[in-house]
């Protein structure tokens, strides 16, 4: 089979495209066909070699996938070859044209929902139900202030808040991915490159301040978001995009009595288990009530795997990127018009 191979951590433009042997399913095991594979922070700093789970070298990034059962390991039972599936393995695997899985890591993949949103359901939304539902305990009516609002889980993280009930201020450092947020749903917008984030989020909000911010940016946006949430908001740590990981200014917290939440989506993923069956069936009955959108805005073939990864670490992407391993099963694409920093 082909596969994306990263032989030495660092620059993700090093990745090449060899011809591997079909991996084999061990116990508990399937083998997917990958039809689309998620594009995700995550991936780009394994290949860097900065991630908190470093795999052993070599090896095939990608870690989110949609796909079809191609061959079942032994002692599995309940799945059987031919199934849509979906699922995620923080390990990586799925820049390829087939991927090994532990079952407890897969769902299974809706008819009506598109490749585009399935290789994207377990980071992109999965990390945006846990986060502001889970961990943050949204409830209808409530006021959220999503940053990175333009991106791959930013865009999930809105369309749950408002399935939730919630009104959702979305948060990016440019107009074209503001215009992006608004598309899936946003309430209102503040431009960050452009505007005071804190004196935007309490004009927005009458004075009071949010509930719930779901932060993937950290930095002196984390740094403002401690000094504008409502008595007894959620402070959502999701991300560090911005490069700087930042302290809390914690008499602020203490003050207003707001919570400081770590958002780590990745524990329920290598976990799997109940957790991770209740984050996908809330997902599911979600998608079934109002379908989630096709957010992809670029699909790339294995060769430019390395072109996509250093378009994220550029901060380049508006909405969510696919690795297409053949072009059996086309992925539709909204038109973006221009790349632009975050």
């Amino acid at each position: 089979m082909l596969a994306v191979l990263c032989r030495a951590f660092g620059d993700p433009s090093a990745l090449q495209v060899e011809t591997l042997p079909l991996p084999e399913p061990k116990a508990g095991q399937v083998r997917v066909r990958v039809h689309a594979a998620g594009v995700n922070f995550a991936d780009m700093l394994m290949v860097e070699g900065r991630y908190q789970v470093k795999p052993e070298l070599p090896f095939v990034p990608g870690s989110e996938f949609c796909g079809v059962i191609d061959a079942l390991g032994p002692e599995v039972e309940g799945w059987k070859v031919g199934e849509r599936v979906m699922g995620a393995s923080v390990e990586g695997g799925f820049c390829a044209e087939f991927g090994c899985v532990p079952v407890r890591r897969l769902v299974r993949w809706p008819e009506d929902m598109p490749a585009g949103v399935a290789a994207g359901m377990f980071i992109g939304h999965g990390t945006a139900w846990f986060g502001l539902v889970r961990r943050g305990g949204l409830q209808a009516g409530e006021m959220v202030v999503v940053t990175g609002a333009g991106g791959g889980v930013g865009v999930p993280a809105i369309e749950v808040a408002k399935r939730s009930g919630a009104t959702v201020i979305a948060a990016a450092g440019s107009a074209t991915k503001l215009e992006h947020a608004r598309r899936y749903g946003a309430d209102a917008v503040i431009n960050y490159r452009e505007e005071d984030f804190r004196e935007r989020v309490l004009a927005l909000t009458d004075g009071r301040g949010y509930d719930v911010m779901f932060d993937t940016i950290g930095g002196d946006i984390f740094d403002q978001a401690v000094r504008c949430g409502a008595p007894f908001s959620r402070l959502l740590v999701v991300g560090f995009a911005s490069g700087r990981i930042p302290a809390a200014a914690t008499n602020r917290l203490l003050l207003r009595n707001i919570s400081v939440v770590g958002v780590g989506g990745h524990v329920v993923t290598l976990g799997a288990g109940e957790e991770l069956r209740r984050q996908m069936d809330a997902l599911a009955a979600m998608h079934a009530a109002q379908p989630f959108q096709n957010a992809v805005t670029g699909v790339f073939g294995l060769a430019e795997a390395g072109a996509a990864l250093k378009r994220l670490a550029n901060r380049e992407v508006v909405g969510k990127l696919l690795i297409q391993p053949d072009t059996e099963t086309a992925v539709a694409v909204s038109p973006v018009r221009e790349a632009v920093r975050l």
